[in-house]
């Protein structure tokens, strides 16, 4: 199926593909479900431009202060079917 994967920052589309691989773990007694989404070939492929969207509309623009790491890997979003 296909979803709306949102974040603070933006939203794209996708296509679900869901696996046993990612396992779901607990935060203070709350389920939280792993997400991933590739980050290449959004707007690229195909050449008509009817794919998807880069998962680059999702990334915070911020960085750890103590490293200035950008924390581009891990962050939330919210999944709701399209």
């Amino acid at each position: 199926e296909t979803v709306i994967v949102s974040s603070g920052r933006g939203e794209v589309k996708a296509v679900v593909l869901v696996t046993e691989r990612f396992k779901p773990f607990k935060i203070e007694n709350t389920t939280v479900h792993q997400v991933g989404v590739p980050w290449h070939f959004g707007w690229q492929f195909p050449e008509d431009g009817s794919g998807y969207d880069s998962a680059n509309l999702l990334t915070p623009n911020v960085g750890d202060a103590n490293t200035m790491i950008p924390e581009s890997k891990a962050f939330m979003v919210n999944v709701r079917k399209a």
